[in-house]
């Protein structure tokens, strides 16, 4: 598929509107006569997948960051969205040669000694290209043409739709905060810092982040060195032994709290595809589009908290780190206990779950999305509202976690907590 990504707000409209009236047309004829409720999602995932495939780019982002923040949606569903991760519509060679040709003043062929013109792999705002310069094995990472236009016309979409499930709250924080990673996002010249700052200061043995190729990488075009390595799906399809698996997770797991606590700063999209499994144990980190830089006093107040739900402080103590977070409103203790308990704690507490014990194995606990599914669902009928009182860079954590924590669960790995909680000890 070639097709040229639309960027206006009406042509990116009509592909909506459309998706929602087949979506409209399936849920009435299953409500007419009574269908099989599986089948009736999978026709549904197949109208949004096809949907996410002709807009491309950001609405493909958005998508995925929605399925790994909540990986408790039904499995078609999370099925189609996981596909999405690598199966977006190519660029035409054409245009690549041309888009290289602005970016760099040369086109393929001379800007490197070998170029391949089919991508070897897709990222949802772009694709990526191997080629070789001075011997080197290279990865370019192509940008969508008009993708940054896009962002506009989708961002107001998902205001209004988000707006609709706060019942009319203020989301402005949340929407704006999402906008700005997706800015930041097609911007390959900052991803290229990040990428860097990442290199330098990652310290954790055996993780292996790329060398970014600044006089051939631009605003539009990323290039950097060839990591050889498999993706997740190919690793987990090789049949690994229990010991590898469970190694991969702890490097996962580890970097996360390694970057929140000693670089202030995370790689926040926990994108299975931001991950090669390399020979030797070896774990590649890739893809430094979405970093979220977490600032000291937000940090310090959600420590105290993690480590008092560690304690097992009773709620009274831990509906105070929820009102400094801004997440709990002014009430009386009462209220303020009521809405903790009801709203906050039954997800928590299964946040919290794998980090409460000296180690935590997702083989045992392989209904670990699906209670959370439970969880999320209890807490909707109870409130409609609380989107707009989550912190943002609550939000990134929570996804980014909750994400790696639905990886693991696909791996039926054991990940050891000991590490993590000396980094929790050494803030205070």
């Amino acid at each position: 598929m070639d097709n040229a990504l639309p960027t206006g707000k009406l042509s990116r409209g009509k592909v909506v509107g459309k998706a929602l009236l087949k979506i409209g047309a399936k849920k009435t004829k299953r409500f007419v006569t009574n269908g099989d409720k599986t089948q009736n999602h999978e026709e549904i995932a197949d109208i949004i997948f096809d949907a996410l495939g002709e807009l491309k780019g950001v609405s493909v982002k958005i998508a995925q960051q929605v399925a790994l923040g909540m990986p408790f949606l039904p499995p078609a569903y999370l099925e189609k969205i996981s596909k999405s991760f690598n199966a977006i519509p190519s660029i035409n060679k054409a245009l690549v040669r041309k888009i290289i040709k602005t970016e760099l003043g040369l086109y393929p062929q001379d800007a490197f000694e070998s170029f391949e013109m089919t991508a070897f792999a897709a990222a949802s705002l772009g694709q990526v290209h191997l080629a070789t310069k001075d011997g080197e094995q290279l990865a370019v990472k192509v940008q969508y043409p008009g993708i940054k236009k896009s962002i506009e016309s989708d961002m107001s979409l998902i205001h209004f739709g988000m707006k609709r499930f706060a019942k009319g709250q203020n989301v402005d924080h949340i929407v704006g905060e999402i906008e700005a990673r997706l800015y930041e996002e097609v911007d390959y010249a900052l991803e290229a810092k990040n990428c860097d700052f990442f290199r330098e200061n990652m310290n954790l043995r055996n993780i292996v982040i790329p060398k970014i190729y600044h006089t051939l990488s631009t605003d539009k075009l990323l290039t950097s060195s060839f990591l050889e390595g498999i993706d997740f799906e190919t690793y987990m399809l090789s049949e690994p032994r229990q010991d590898s698996k469970n190694n991969y997770a702890q490097m996962i797991f580890d970097s996360y709290f390694y970057s929140l606590y000693k670089l202030r700063c995370l790689h926040a999209d926990p994108n299975p595809g931001n991950f090669l499994f390399i020979e030797g144990g070896k774990l590649g980190l890739i893809d430094f589009g979405c970093v979220k830089k977490i600032d000291e006093n937000f940090l310090q107040d959600y420590n105290a908290l993690l480590l008092d739900i560690l304690n097992k402080v009773p709620d009274e103590k831990l509906v105070n780190h929820y009102y400094n977070l801004g997440m709990v409103k002014e009430d009386t203790l009462e209220q303020m206990l009521y809405f903790y308990q009801e709203i906050i704690k039954p997800v928590i507490t299964l946040y919290m779950e794998p980090l409460m014990g000296d180690s935590y194995d997702f083989k045992v606990n392989n209904n670990f999305s699906k209670r959370g599914f439970d969880a999320a669902l209890e807490v909707q009928k109870k409130q409609y509202t609380v989107i707009h009182q989550v912190h943002e860079e609550y939000i990134f954590l929570d996804r980014t976690l909750v994400g790696y924590y639905a990886l693991f669960e696909k791996m039926g790995a054991k990940i050891e907590t000991g590490y993590v909680k000396s980094l929790m000890k050494e803030l205070v």
